[in-house]
């Protein structure tokens, strides 16, 4: 897998009216991701919910998708944990 993206350096609400988090990167970049009014993996911890997920943001710019889908439908309900497998596991592994 080819990974346009880098390290999470820190998250806070989004002030985008629409979206729910803004991700700050290492490298300056932030993305808005998460829907204000949608019930991600971290809200009810529903797989089912986190598959339907992945198929519905596959319209979404590459980089988008993967941050939205580890930090809103990773394994964790809590953000920060799954920001952290982020950084560790997965920007490692590539």
């Amino acid at each position: 897998m080819i990974l346009d993206c880098c390290t999470i350096i820190n998250i806070e609400k989004s002030p985008i009216k629409e979206k729910r988090y803004r991700l700050f990167l290492i490298n300056g970049d932030h993305y808005d991701i998460g829907l204000k009014n949608y019930c991600y993996y971290i809200d009810d911890k529903d797989i089912i919910r986190r598959e339907k997920a992945y198929i519905k943001l596959k319209s979404i710019k590459q980089s988008e998708l993967l941050y939205e889908m580890f930090i809103l439908n990773g394994y964790s309900q809590n953000v920060i944990k799954n920001i952290n497998f982020f950084n560790k596991e997965i920007l490692r592994n590539n």
